[in-house]
C-alpha cells in the first residue's frame, strides 16, 4: 500500500536515526521509553494496554504498571490462540492481579470463517493483499513479484483480511466500552521493514481519526519502538518477568497457530516440530492446508518424488513428513 503523503517522511534519514536509536544502551532506551509514556500519558484520562501475552507487549505491561498499576488490560483471545498462549495470559493475570478484559470474535468472524470468505493468511501481509487484490479485480499488474504473480495467476486463496476481523474488531469492541483515547502497543520497527516504515511516518505516538466512527479518535503509543530483539531478552532476564514456553519450544511469536504468514521462514516447520496434533489437524482437515498445498505445488519448490504425492494429504505427509517445512 502508498504511504500517505500527508504524513510521509524522508524514508533515507529515517532510516539512518533508527539505525543510531538501536545501537543505543538497553538503559538508554528504557530512559526513552519511560519519558515518552510520561510524556503521552498525562494527556489522556483513559489509556489501555493490548497485551498479546508476547514478550513485546509483556514489557510494555511491565513498564506501564509501574506507572499506572491497575491500567485496563485488554487481550484478544482469537480462537487460534496456542494453548500456552492462553495458559500464559491468565497464570501473569491472576500473578499481576491484572485488570484484566477478554474479548473474542464474533461467532461468524471468527478464523475459520474469515479465511473461507476471503482467503487464509499465507505467504506473509504484502504478499497475501497484492494476491488477493488480483484475484479480486483480475488485474494481476507488472509490478507484482515472480511469487505474488504465480499465486495469482494460480488463484491461491489467501487474504490478510483474518488480522481485521479476528484481532482488530474484538479489541476495538472492549476499547470503545471503556471509553480508551489512547492505547499502549508493543510494536517495533526492528521486526519488519514496514514498521520502520509506520515510525518514520508517524512516531512513536501518533492519533488516528474516525477509529470508533466519524470525529471519534483515538491515540496510538508504541513505547519500545526502538527496541531489539536483543533488549527485550535483556529487560525480561534483569526483571526476572514471566514469559510464554512458546519461546523455549524455538517460536519467535505467539499468535494464532494455523497463521502462516511466515511459511517461508520455517512457521509451519515450528508447528509440525511443536504442535504436531495441530499441524497434522491443520493440512489435513482444512481447506487452509489444501491451499497450503497447492501454493507448495505451483511454486515448484519441490523435490519430492511427484509420483507419490496425492490430493490427500495424510498419504503425502505420511510419504514427506517435512513436506511444508518449506514453502
Amino acid at each position: 500500500m502508498p504511504r500517505p503523503a500527508d504524513v510521509r517522511k524522508d524514508l533515507h534519514l529515517g532510516w539512518e536515526r533508527i539505525h543510531q536509536l538501536w545501537q543505543l544502551p538497553l538503559s538508554d532506551k528504557i530512559k526513552y521509553s519511560n519519558n515518552l509514556l510520561r510524556k503521552y500519558l498525562k494527556n489522556f484520562d483513559k489509556p489501555v494496554i493490548c497485551w498479546s501475552g508476547g514478550r513485546d507487549s509483556t514489557v510494555v505491561l511491565h513498564m506501564i504498571r509501574q506507572v499506572i498499576i491497575d491500567i485496563p488490560v485488554i487481550y484478544v483471545n482469537s480462537g487460534v490462540d496456542f494453548p500456552e498462549t492462553v495458559q500464559f495470559i491468565y497464570f501473569l493475570a491472576d500473578k499481576w492481579n491484572l485488570n484484566l478484559f477478554v474479548s473474542k470474535p464474533e461467532k461468524e468472524e471468527n478464523f475459520w470463517s474469515v479465511g473461507a470468505k476471503y482467503g487464509w493468511p499465507i505467504f506473509g501481509k504484502n504478499i497475501a493483499s497484492n494476491v488477493e487484490r488480483a484475484n479480486r479485480s483480475g488485474n494481476i499488474r507488472p509490478q507484482l513479484s515472480r511469487v505474488e504473480k504465480v499465486l495469482a495467476n494460480n488463484k491461491i486463496f489467501i487474504s490478510a483480511r483474518c488480522t481485521k476481523y479476528v484481532q482488530e474488531k474484538p479489541s476495538k469492541i472492549i476499547e470503545e466500552k471503556l471509553v480508551a483515547n489512547i492505547k499502549l502497543l508493543g510494536l517495533r520497527a526492528s521486526e519488519s521493514s514496514t514498521r520502520v516504515r509506520l515510525w518514520v511516518d508517524h512516531g512513536d505516538c501518533y492519533k488516528v481519526k474516525d477509529y470508533f466512527g466519524k470525529n471519534r479518535e483515538i491515540w496510538k503509543i508504541n513505547p519500545i519502538s526502538i527496541w531489539t530483539d536483543k533488549d527485550i531478552l535483556d529487560y525480561h532476564n534483569i526483571y526476572k518477568i514471566p514469559y510464554c514456553e512458546l519461546y523455549d519450544k524455538g517460536y519467535l511469536r505467539n499468535g494464532c497457530w494455523p497463521c502462516a504468514m511466515g511459511i517461508r521462514y520455517g512457521q509451519l516447520k515450528r508447528l509440525r516440530i511443536g504442535h504436531p496434533k495441530l499441524f497434522n489437524y491443520l493440512i489435513t482437515k482444512t481447506k487452509m492446508g489444501q491451499e497450503i498445498f497447492k501454493a507448495k505445488l505451483v511454486l515448484k519448490k519441490t523435490k519430492f518424488n511427484t509420483k507419490k504425492l496425492s490430493n490427500n494429504l495424510e498419504r503425502t505427509l505420511k510419504n514427506y513428513p517435512n513436506f511444508f517445512d518449506k514453502v
